[in-house]
């Protein structure tokens, strides 16, 4: 794409050597006929409660690209009195190569750059500057380290999953509630369950979130009536009429839920999609997808809340697995056509 734009500037400059033209005005009618876009644009707002002020260039492109990096290591120093990076990915990349050797490229729209300015009596000092994308689609791979951000992950499966957990109840709920729709939502978080988006090596169901069953018939309706009737795995009715449970709920605490791990290493999430994900499977573009740098806490034009040093946040809506993906993670698409380093993708 550089090449393709410094051809372009070149042709252009070639132009203005022999072309020459007098600037005239256009009338009213002439101009409520034209249409078109801005190849940028500056939007300038303020926020009152945090004495910050914001300005943000928007660029109004569609990028396609492949883009790969042997190590993403950002923010790294000293932290609460520990040694180690805000962001840290081994094998970073976005796009992919599929198996007919053809790119399939990662989609940007609108990229943009927004700066945070903090007044201090009348001097504007530039306090955060982030670099993100209107709209995202495609994979995100790496081995993710640390992480200081945002990243959520929904775990949607059927009952017949849990029999990946090797776990009692997850074997008997298998059993007896096969083709029932399980759902959870993942987050950063410490080892103990408790949210942590700072430096975060886990994701997990935080603590006093739940696994949700939706038996599906009146059959599955009655097993789970009388297993969390029996209190079987901490299994709990929330919906119910007489024998009847029409949605049932495992509570998460310390990273486990009726025995059941229920937080995961994050560096074995090793290709992510990014979007918006669409009843058929597909994806649409997604926003939020940002890298940003700060010096305090900010909250960004957007709404965004970020936490001083590198921040990236990944949106929401994309991130999908099984619970057997959630429990071993997901491999890494291919993303090199050769690898120099024999072995990797």
């Amino acid at each position: 794409m550089l090449n393709t734009f410094s051809k372009t500037i070149l042709f252009l400059m070639c132009l203005s050597s022999v072309a020459h033209a007098q600037l005239v005005p256009i009338n009213e009618q002439e101009l409520s006929d034209m249409t078109g876009q801005a190849f940028f644009n500056i939007d300038r707002s303020s926020d009152i409660d945090q004495n910050l002020d914001f300005t943000k260039l928007t660029f109004g492109l569609e990028v396609n690209t492949l883009l790969t990096s042997d190590l993403v290591d950002l923010g790294n120093y000293t932290r609460d009195n520990v040694d180690g990076s805000d962001i840290k990915i081994n094998d970073f990349a976005l796009g992919t190569i599929d198996s007919a050797g053809n790119v399939v490229p990662f989609e940007i729209q609108d990229p943009f750059i927004e700066l945070a300015f903090e007044d201090d009596a009348g001097q504007q000092n530039l306090v955060g500057v982030r670099l993100g994308f209107g709209g995202a689609k495609g994979v995100l791979s790496g081995t993710i380290e640390s992480l200081t951000g945002n990243i959520n992950i929904d775990i949607r499966d059927t009952a017949a999953g849990l029999a990946n957990a090797d776990n009692g109840l997850a074997d008997l709920t298998a059993a007896l509630l096969g083709n029932s729709p399980i759902e959870a939502s993942a987050v950063l978080v410490n080892s103990d369950g408790t949210p942590n988006n700072i430096r975060a090596t886990e994701v997990g169901i935080r603590n006093n979130e739940t696994f949700d069953i939706v038996p599906t018939s009146g059959t599955d309706k009655f097993v789970l009536s009388i297993a969390a009737g029996l209190g079987i795995g901490g299994l709990n009715c929330v919906d119910s009429g007489f024998f009847s449970c029409s949605k049932a709920e495992i509570t998460a605490s310390d990273c486990l839920a009726a025995g059941i791990d229920v937080c995961f290493d994050l560096n074995t999430y090793n290709s992510l999609d990014i979007g918006s994900k669409q009843s058929d499977g597909s994806f649409d573009f997604a926003e939020g997808l940002f890298l940003s740098f700060q010096s305090e806490s900010v909250t960004w034009s957007d709404g965004t809340v970020t936490t001083p040093g590198a921040f990236f946040n990944i949106p929401n809506g994309g991130l999908e697995v099984t619970l057997e993906q959630a429990l071993t993670g997901t491999e890494r698409l291919r993303t090199k056509y050769v690898d120099p380093y024999f072995g990797g993708n």
